[in-house]
């Protein structure tokens, strides 16, 4: 059976009809997903005593184990339950769920060392100036190697520095002897703390907040900078509320105390990641900070990646993953073979060139591959999306408005993609052909390299089997290659490619002077 990866509990008051067969199913199917439950009799006695009385129902105490954030948890525990009663033909109502508190607590963790180092007995105090000198200097080496670990046995121990060292001394078998040559000292400095810590699933909730609240003051700082008008001073106030948020959230960090240090450190903080996407002041710095388009892309990039994660994470505890990742890798190798090929066959189509003559090597076609990959990375806004309100329990799972809204998200994404990535194609043959006209240096696209060219007839010019045109001999010509139907050239004059058999011309390449070369002269 899958390891299943579930995050949260939820208290949940479960109603099965059916009788004796119905409640058979309902405790088989809880047993199969290692739900705890409890029998509370028929509806109407004991725990339900105030409802209506129906002995053909029986109620359960059942603690349903679900994935994702505990807000509002209870959601998701009411979803599940429905679900499996809808799989399993089974009439079980939930009818009042309420999350568990299952947070932990970090106490603080130790070091064992030994103590034989330490003089035995109190040493007399000295009489003269240098021994006292000599013998502070020696107590303060012996507690620096202490600290740093010389003396330490390898052992760990965990919570109050008086439950710490009776760990540490505490024997390894029933009835060994306390050991008295140890002593604990502090591994992660939460010992002798005035303020009092929070849960550890508490704690890491608010430092992301505080996480979040500084990218977003830095995200309205940049946008601030880089508007113009009104928007100045509105996203001025964004990113001024944003910062007062982030060191309202900093003065939480801790259950009780560390108010003051807590605030001044989540405000050094947003204040880092604002000086951070500012730049420096002054252009000779060294730069002139983000601009408002990475600003923008800086916390869809956090979001996608926050998405992705939470996605992996449900999928690796739902055991999806086993059968989901080798088919992305099954399906990866063809997809990125046809994306390879894409932009050359859509770079040819707005040339009018065939694949003959005009080929690109495998280490281009991977680096089209990839451009077409990152254009197609914003489809990643859909799963990234999908996992983070399902962790927040937002929407529920299986819905057909849902997976409609979703699916119509991906299309619309899909084609803005499609869109952008077959511009690259047709901006670069507008390119050349503006090149053509004009007798620049044609533009190289992802390895195919059109040049210029003076072309030389080798047999007479009414023997000439051109295809596309007529060959003037006289002026140079964009050549993209030569295949097995001969030398590929771009006819300016025409506005189309022209092909000529490689037995009946001679490519001679230009000067300096590139499409402007008079041909005639330079043989």
């Amino acid at each position: 059976m899958a390891r299943v990866h579930r995050e949260q509990r939820v208290w949940t008051l479960v109603e099965v009809r059916g009788g004796p067969t119905g409640w058979a199913a309902a405790e088989e199917v809880w047993a199969s997903h290692s739900w705890t439950y409890t029998d509370e009799g028929t509806l109407g006695a004991g725990l339900t005593s105030e409802l209506s009385v129906d002995p053909a129902c029986k109620v359960f105490r059942v603690e349903v184990r679900v994935s994702g954030a505990p807000l509002r948890a209870a959601n998701e525990a009411e979803w599940l339950v429905a679900r499996l009663a809808k799989v399993h033909v089974i009439e079980m109502y939930p009818r009042k769920q309420a999350a568990l508190d299952r947070d932990r607590e970090i106490p603080p963790r130790w070091r064992v060392h030994t103590t034989d180092h330490r003089p035995a007995q109190p040493e007399p105090e000295p009489a003269s100036r240098r021994e006292r000198w000599v013998r502070r200097w020696r107590q303060r080496v012996m507690d620096w190697s202490e600290r740093l670990g010389r003396y330490d046995t390898g052992e760990l121990v965990s919570g109050t520095e008086g439950d710490a060292r009776a760990l540490a001394r505490m024997g390894r078998e029933p009835g060994e002897e306390p050991r008295t040559n140890v002593d604990v000292r502090p591994l992660d400095g939460r010992d002798g703390r005035r303020t009092v810590a929070r849960r550890e699933d508490d704690l890491e909730r608010r430092l992301t907040r505080i996480f979040v609240g500084a990218v977003a003051t830095g995200t309205a700082a940049v946008l601030a900078a880089r508007s113009d008008g009104a928007a100045v001073w509105l996203w001025a106030g964004c990113a001024v509320a944003a910062f007062c948020v982030v060191v309202m959230w900093g003065g939480r960090i801790e259950q009780s105390g560390g108010v003051a240090a807590g605030r001044i450190l989540a405000g050094c903080v947003a204040l880092l990641a604002t000086a951070t996407a500012l730049g420096p002041p002054h252009v000779s710095l060294g730069g002139t900070g983000m601009t408002k388009g990475q600003a923008l892309l800086g916390p869809l990039f956090v979001f996608v990646g926050v998405g992705i994660s939470l996605l992996v994470r449900r999928w690796t505890g739902n055991g999806h993953i086993v059968w989901v990742g080798p088919a992305v890798l099954a399906a990866a190798v063809p997809v990125l073979a046809v994306l390879g090929k894409m932009l050359h066959w859509a770079y040819r189509d707005e040339l009018g060139l065939d694949a003959d003559g005009v080929e690109a090597s495998g280490l281009w076609e991977a680096a089209s591959a990839l451009k077409l990959l990152t254009l197609l990375s914003m489809l990643l806004l859909v799963p990234a999306t999908w996992a983070v309100v399902r962790h927040y329990h937002l929407v529920r799972p299986g819905g057909r408005t849902v997976a409609l809204v979703f699916g119509l998200a991906a299309l619309l994404l899909a084609l803005e993609a499609g869109t952008l990535g077959l511009q690259s194609p047709k901006h670069a043959a507008d390119e050349l052909k503006r090149a053509a006209v004009n007798g620049r240096t044609p533009p190289s696209y992802f390895g195919i390299a059109p040049e210029w060219m003076c072309l030389q007839p080798t047999v007479p010019r009414a023997e000439l089997n051109t295809k596309g045109g007529i060959l003037r001999p006289e002026r140079p010509y964009i050549v993209f290659g030569e295949g097995q139907s001969g030398v590929v050239v771009w006819n300016a004059a025409a506005g189309d490619p022209m092909t000529i058999p490689a037995d009946q011309v001679r490519t001679v390449p230009v000067g300096e002077e590139e499409g402007k070369t008079d041909c005639l002269k330079a043989r």
